[in-house]
């Protein structure tokens, strides 16, 4: 093979399966970190082959685990909506499988972490049943895959990035939320870089957080209030982060469990005005009933929802 061509999160993976320090995402093999390649490269004895091949089948397994059975979309159709949105920018293609779930209208809320949700399932994908995370989560990774294996991949690379594979995967594929490497606080997924690049300033005039949380220091992070953001400022595959009011109850419970951001979702825009596709666990008035998938101007949400004051922004541009 010539020429330069991008590396997804197989990178990711090869790191994992090796144990090999990450040192930041790599576009073209040539970027690879020399020791990583030298490690490749380095077969060598027949104990080590051996474990090479049951890492790999490990790997094998969590991908089948992830790819296959009721809990995922069919491969074809994944791969035929692939085709579809072809050459389309990656946020347009992110709103666009976003819009597809809110649509199909079957994508139920559960929480990842009760009782089969994906966290408690150890799920990379359930297509049927998602919280915001979740949703959040598989939107952005289809948007920015060329297929259903590739968006399983990349799931794997981007939740637990720098992973060793055997810590987090078991025997039967399921992965594990409760390492280390998984970021568990929205905040800390803002500042990787993973999802995107902070885009808040571009809303409108930031403010800082003036009261933190148990986990979070006061100033910790800079909002734009939902009295003073710009709809303008949006694009379609937009991530958007609610900040949670400490003057509510829900906002100082979550302040206590050390949270800012109390939700999630993704931005879509039609006929100018910027919507919000989230996964809502309840009813918004008259505007939706909730439990599910919903679509909701970003103005109405922000208008009727009072735990919130305010709200941050990420934008993914590129793999």
């Amino acid at each position: 093979m010539t020429g330069s061509w991008r590396v997804v999160p197989w990178f990711a993976v090869v790191l994992a399966l090796l144990g090999a320090p990450s040192s930041g995402w790599a576009t073209d093999l040539r970027d690879a970190p020399s020791g990583s390649e030298a490690h490749v490269g380095q077969a060598g004895a027949p104990d080590d082959d051996q474990a090479q091949a049951r890492l790999m089948a490990l790997y094998e397994q969590m991908v089948q685990f992830n790819l296959q059975g009721p809990h995922a979309l069919a491969v074809s159709a994944i791969d035929s909506l692939m085709a579809q949105f072809g050459e389309r920018e990656i946020g347009q293609k992110i709103a666009a499988w976003a819009d597809y779930f809110y649509r199909r209208g079957d994508a139920a809320y559960r929480f990842g972490l009760v009782e089969g949700g994906y966290v408690s399932e150890g799920r990379l994908v359930d297509d049927f049943q998602t919280d915001c995370i979740l949703f959040f989560y598989r939107v952005t990774e289809l948007g920015r895959s060329s297929s259903a294996l590739e968006a399983v991949q990349f799931a794997f690379g981007t939740r637990f990035y720098g992973a060793v594979l055997a810590d987090v995967v078991d025997a039967e594929g399921r992965v594990d939320y409760g390492n280390s490497v998984h970021l568990d606080y929205t905040i800390d997924m803002i500042r990787s870089g993973i999802w995107g690049q902070e885009i808040t300033d571009e809303l409108g005039e930031a403010v800082s957080d003036a009261e933190g949380s148990t986990r979070y220091p006061p100033g910790t992070l800079r909002y734009v209030s939902k009295n003073a953001w710009s709809p303008e400022a949006l694009r379609d595959g937009d991530v958007v982060y609610f900040v949670v009011d400490p003057a509510t109850e829900y906002g100082q419970r979550l302040r206590k469990d050390g949270a800012l951001i109390g939700h999630v979702g993704i931005i879509k825009i039609e006929e100018g005005r910027p919507f919000l596709i989230h996964a809502a666990a309840r009813g918004l008035g008259d505007v939706y009933p909730g439990g599910k998938v919903e679509k909701v101007a970003l103005e109405t949400y922000l208008g009727r929802v009072e735990n919130f004051r305010g709200l941050l922004a990420t934008r993914i541009v590129s793999f």
